[in-house]
This record gives structure tokens, sequence and C-alpha cells, in this order.
């Protein structure tokens, strides 16, 4: 069975002792997270410590597009995974097609971070090569710019779609958490579509997940259309769950 998560990071170099206050503290950050992913924006950031010298920081971010209650059941699917995943680990990343959570001892709140990151491809080729990379760069070019001058605190996600042919088109997405300056969000997106050409050159679809920010292409919607655009360009529905993941290849490229 294929594993629902996207991909996942756990840094194995410290273990966090059964029992330990560090558990405690770890259980009610993940139990916190799940509970107030109810926010307009659907982002959240907790710290939790029992004393001075454990603290631990989290972090929930959900896809602009999804609504209030996918949102918190994606958040609470995620949290379970990951303590599974990342049993008892000090620092920890979790992707979903949908939200992701992000915890450390360390506080990284409005901090660019670019690693870990993970580079997915879809399987299928593109044909129409030099018109589709020169359209993938311009609409990604545009979202960074987009996406970068929202404010900070406010919702750093926006979608595109554009015309490959009379039969074909290109939808897009970009997000950054919205603690990031613009500086940092303009930053993060650059990386991550920089990455794009290297991990994905010719497919029809790719995906590159940071912890600060995320990028995506495809040539089928994959979003919430009404929800983040004026107007649909198709009225086909985004592919469900099982069938996104039969057409990517996950862990095409790693990057620490």
């Amino acid at each position: 069975m294929a594993h629902p998560y996207l991909a996942y990071y756990c840094l194995n170099i410290s273990t966090i002792p059964e029992n330990s206050s560090y558990q405690s503290s770890l259980s009610s950050l993940l139990s916190s997270i799940s509970l107030y992913a109810t926010s307009e924006f659907q982002f959240n950031k907790l710290q939790k410590f029992l004393n001075i010298s454990d603290p631990l920081y989290g972090l929930q971010l959900c896809h602009g597009d999804v609504t209030t209650e996918v949102c918190r059941e994606c958040v609470a699917t995620v949290a379970k995974s990951l303590a599974v995943v990342c049993s008892r680990k000090l620092v920890a990343l979790i992707w979903y097609d949908e939200c992701m959570i992000r915890y450390s001892n360390e506080s990284f709140f409005s901090t660019k971070n670019v690693l870990p990151g993970f580079a997915l491809s879809n399987i299928q080729n593109i044909t129409e090569l030099h018109r589709f990379d020169q359209l993938v760069n311009t609409m990604m070019i545009d979202l960074e710019s987009q996406a970068s001058e929202v404010p900070a605190g406010s919702k750093k996600f926006k979608t595109k779609e554009a015309n490959l042919s009379e039969l074909k088109m290109i939808y897009s997405l970009v997000q950054c958490t919205p603690d990031l300056s613009t500086t940092d969000c303009n930053t993060c997106l650059q990386e991550a579509i920089g990455t794009l050409p290297v991990c994905c050159n010719g497919k029809q679809g790719a995906n590159v997940l940071m912890p600060s920010c995320y990028v995506r292409y495809e040539v089928y919607p994959f979003y919430n259309i009404i929800d983040t655009a004026p107007s649909p360009a198709t009225g086909l529905p985004p592919l469900p769950p099982r069938e996104l993941e039969g057409m990517m290849n996950f862990f095409f490229l790693i990057f620490f």
C-alpha cells in the first residue's frame, strides 16, 4: 500500500527519552496543532514547554484552497502519522497533499528554511517541451511575485492556469508560510522554482517541497479552482488522492 504522505524528514541525531518532559511536550504540541487547525488562514504556530530547558516549537500549514474542515482532518491525520514515522525525534517535518506539520526544539518561526527539500515528478513526459518549459517558467515567476508581495501574516498562496494548446492546460501553485517576509518568501520560491529544471525537466508535472515554501505544476487540476481563481479554465474536478499518488514518482530528488 502506498504511503499517504508525500514526504517526511526526521532528524536522527537526538531521540526524546521515553516518558520524559520532552515526550509530554511533544504529545501536547501535536494535540494542540490538531485542535487549533481552524484559523482563517489555516496556519498556526505553537510553542510548548514544561520548563525553560525543553521548549518545542510547532507549525501547521494547510494549502490555501482547502476548507477549514478539510484542513482540520488533514492536520489530525498528519499529526498521527508524524508520531509514528518520527517517533520521539526532536526535529521532524511531514507533508501531505493538503497540509504539512513541522516541529523542532529550536525556534524556526519567521525564518526561511529551504532544507531539507524534496522534489517529486509526474511519471508522464511532455511532448511540446520548449513551449511547455517557457510557459511553466513564466507562470512560476508571476506566481512567485504575487505570493511574495502578500504581507506577512496573510495567506501567501497563489495559483494560475494557462493554455498549453487548445486541448491542454497547465495548472500551477505556489505557497509560503505566512510568517515569512516578502524577501524570504521570494527567495524561498526562487530556490524551489530553480529546482524544477534539475529534478523534473520534460515531465508533465512536478512538486518541490521545502519547509518554508512549496511549488507545483501539472497538466490537470489538482487544487480547488473555484476557491482560488475567478474564472475556472475547465469544469473538470481534481483527481482523487489515490489517482494522484499513482501519477507521481516520490523522492525523485532529495536535497539536504
